[in-house]
């Protein structure tokens, strides 16, 4: 068995998901929000997991050679790019969807501040915990000026809008969280362009060609060889255009199994010819396959089923929180040198700690990330009415 075989990666899935079947992971989840798509919502579980898949295997030669850096494995590299590709859709085709539904009606700050308190207080945590971990390698002490620390500290608190730098002289600290955070950077790039797009959605026939100049006009910039940003605000413009063909209804009418098929096939082409998810061809492949699930694509009933749907509810916990979980159980000194006995047992430990990090996420969901959520909407109320 090599580490980088695929075939243990699926059996922790089929594993997490038997985990999620579980009666408490029914607490898992949000109040809905009357427009929710089953096969969205399940997808975004995977996209997580397949994110820790590929910092697992990052951690197999970070712990051997002290490098940080893609896995020599064209499975393993791609899982996380193609994952963190689909987040962005996700977001684009979300955040479209509600303001052409709205008629390009925007409450920018109600939005930021919906932002604030679904994003921020797992952040905290997360990012909170890290620097705990940081200082306590640092010997409980500071080894630089303290306003340097502070401004350490301080710049990586800030709900990822900037990237993530060492602190306390600790090198390689960012490890510590396995630098997820860079998304979150263009997400808020997204968000705060979103008063000057929401102008393009005040008409039924303008949200589809603009959706569609956008996707195009930052694929052309970045075939061009512009800056690999390119190819992320693609996937933005991707989401917006499955949007706008779902609001007015310009989906494939085939059967679900059929759709099924094509997305799998599509993907199968993506892992088996492409070296990287980040450039302009595979971004456009894989917003076909999400348009394919926008027009009823369910992988064969996988993303609409319940423990599907559970992760999907704790994702950002499992994403965020999934540095922490594998510093944390490889700091362990018998664990560590028991993953370098053999490959097996390399993965023997991630899949234990992939279970320890869905069940800390479906604590931080419950106790941190639902309760942020519901404190936001409650402050937005009490501003409504003194209003």
């Amino acid at each position: 068995m090599s580490v980088y075989d695929i075939w243990p990666a699926f059996a922790c899935t089929v594993l997490l998901l038997l985990l999620a079947r579980l009666p408490v992971f029914g607490r898992a989840g949000f109040a809905s929000t009357g427009f929710r798509v089953n096969s969205i919502d399940g997808v975004r579980g995977f996209l997580a997991l397949g994110v820790a898949l590929h910092h697992s295997a990052i951690y197999y030669q970070f712990l051997r050679t002290g490098l940080w850096a893609a896995p020599p494995s064209q499975f393993y590299t791609l899982v996380g790019q193609v994952c963190v590709s689909f987040f962005f859709i996700i977001t684009g085709y979300l955040f479209w969807r509600k303001i052409i539904r709205a008629k390009g009606l925007l409450d920018f700050p109600k939005l930021m501040m919906g932002r604030f308190f679904r994003l921020g207080p797992v952040y905290f945590f997360a990012i909170g915990f890290a620097v705990c971990i940081a200082f306590y390698r640092a010997g409980g002490q500071l080894n630089i000026a303290p306003e340097a620390y502070f401004l350490q500290v301080a710049n990586n608190l800030a709900l990822g809008f900037f990237p993530l730098v060492d602190m306390n002289g600790d090198t390689g600290s960012y490890t510590i969280v396995a630098g997820v955070t860079w998304t979150l950077r263009y997400e808020w790039y997204f968000y705060f362009a979103l008063p000057v797009l929401a102008l393009f959605a005040r008409s039924n026939g303008t949200h589809l060609p603009f959706a569609i100049f956008l996707a195009v006009f930052c694929t052309v910039f970045a075939l061009m060889g512009a800056a690999p940003d390119w190819t992320l605000f693609t996937l933005f413009g991707l989401g917006m255009v499955c949007a706008s063909l779902e609001f007015e209804d310009v989906l494939l009418k085939l059967p679900p199994a059929a759709l099924s098929s094509i997305g799998i096939a599509i993907l199968v082409t993506i892992f088996w010819t492409c070296s990287t998810a980040y450039q302009p061809g595979v971004a456009v492949l894989a917003g076909v396959v999400f348009y394919l699930l926008v027009s009823g694509a369910t992988l064969f009933g996988l993303l609409t089923a319940k423990p599907s749907v559970r992760l999907g509810d704790i994702s950002y916990g499992i994403y965020l929180l999934q540095g922490p979980a594998l510093y944390l159980v490889f700091a362990i000194a018998p664990v560590r040198r028991f993953t370098q006995i053999s490959d097996a047992g390399h993965w023997v430990v991630v899949f234990g700690t992939l279970a320890l990090l869905v069940v800390s996420a479906l604590a931080v969901h419950i106790f941190i990330e639902r309760p942020g959520v519901q404190l936001g909407k409650a402050i937005d109320l009490r501003v409504n009415a003194t209003g």
